[in-house]
């Protein structure tokens, strides 16, 4: 029986057409980028995914990401210290070469700060952040992000009227985005994940609301919205591989960013060796969730690994990876194109695998982030801090060995 994401994934070619990739990505071998924010960056969430998209699409960039996300924190700082503190010691001595700042949420009060002070303190302290983060990284390009909304939308509020307040803010940061000469990079989580909570709640009703449980902290699903968003703002290329096959004539029509071998036509299809240049994104097909995240949102725009077969006899055929059964597809189907980073294929499996030592990595990281930021520097805390940034390392160097595409058989098999 086909699983629940699947059958959303069927109608994602009609909803969202093929994304282009036309400029250059963003970032560079060698790159230094901070994720600066509040305790929806703290999650380690949208940044671990475009950490995982990043290795699994670039695997010959070498580039060091940092989470400078502190819970509660605002455009003035917070409980890890005021702005300028962290400033100070969560970006200048890295030297960064892009920097993310998602703020806003807690900025707006929760009600408990007058609506008309929010707008002209919000204004004021964002733009104190960017001179400062001028002054410390000059020579970094700034990605100012909307923030994610507050979910008003799937389930009732506890704060009313502070759906609209954050609808405020998000503008207030589209305009400073604007008004920047030249204008700054500007990743909009907020219109998409709007967009999103409003589909799931016609679509997957019961569903919806775990979107984001609390309304404010969004889950691990419109957390990809979120990471696929900054991706696009960066220009990441959407293709992982596009292969066209002839099955009746044994020919290769295309092979974009993969090699394709061994290609021969048997008498119940056609089988071959196929060597891509890229993963797809470890997106967990075991989450019901990531059926809702395929059916309200266009991240499959940003994970194309596309086979398409023609000169098929007709009937259904069964896809083998490695002689392990992926998915079934019909004629009409494979002369179309499947997306194969829909399914657990054998690739996927190996994103899945860097994912986990990139989450391993970012909680040793974060145990780093919180003896500095929270613990007053001493020998010992500095000993700890080395420990942990080492043992980081460790990991992120493992997760090179694990980048690289391995070639794969595939046979395409006619059901009896």
């Amino acid at each position: 029986m086909l699983l629940p994401w699947i059958f959303v994934a069927c109608l994602i070619g009609l909803l969202y057409p093929p994304a282009a990739s036309a400029q250059e990505f963003a970032l560079h071998d060698g790159d230094t980028v901070i994720f600066y924010g509040d305790s929806i960056t703290a999650l380690r969430l949208y940044t671990r995914f475009v950490e995982d998209a990043v290795l699994t699409r670039y695997p010959t960039l070498h580039i060091h990401f940092i989470n400078a996300g502190v819970p509660g924190d605002t455009v003035y700082g917070g409980y890890a210290g005021a702005m300028a503190d962290r400033v100070q010691r969560e970006v200048a001595p890295f030297h960064p070469a892009m920097i993310t700042v998602m703020l806003g949420m807690n900025d707006g009060g929760y009600g408990y700060t007058p609506e008309a002070t929010v707008h002209g303190n919000f204004l004021k302290g964002y733009n104190d952040l960017l001179s400062a983060l001028h002054k410390a990284a000059p020579e970094a390009k700034l990605t100012l992000i909307n923030p994610t909304p507050y979910d008003e939308i799937t389930h009732g509020t506890e704060f009313p009227g502070y759906s609209a307040l954050i609808d405020q803010v998000s503008m207030d940061v589209t305009k400073i985005a604007a008004a920047s000469d030249p204008p700054m990079l500007r990743a909009d989580f907020h219109a998409p994940m709007i967009d999103a909570l409003t589909r799931a709640k016609s679509q997957f009703p019961q569903l919806s609301p775990l979107l984001i449980p609390d309304r404010i902290h969004p889950a691990d699903a419109a957390h990809w919205i979120m990471a696929s968003t900054l991706l696009s703002t960066w220009h990441f290329d959407p293709m992982v591989s596009s292969v066209a096959l002839n099955a009746k004539t044994a020919s290769v029509i295309e092979a974009r960013r993969s090699a394709v071998s061994k290609l021969e036509a048997t008498t119940t299809g056609v089988h071959w060796t196929q060597l891509d240049e890229a993963l797809p994104l470890p997106l967990d097909f075991n989450n019901a969730m990531t059926a809702v995240l395929l059916g309200v949102s266009n991240i499959a725009q940003n994970d194309e690994e596309i086979l398409r077969v023609d000169g098929l006899s007709p009937g259904r055929y069964q896809l083998l990876i490695d002689a392990k059964p992926v998915a079934t597809f019909s004629v009409a189907d494979l002369s179309r194109g499947v997306n194969l980073a829909l399914y657990k294929t054998p690739m996927w499996e190996q994103a899945h695998g860097v994912d986990y030592t990139n989450e391993r990595r970012g909680m040793l990281d974060q145990a780093r982030f919180l003896l500095s930021a929270e613990v007053k520097t001493t020998a010992t805390s500095t000993v700890a801090e080395d420990k942990l940034r080492d043992a980081a390392d460790e990991l992120a160097a493992s997760l090179r060995t694990k980048l690289d595409p391995k070639p794969h058989t595939f046979e395409l098999r006619l059901q009896q």
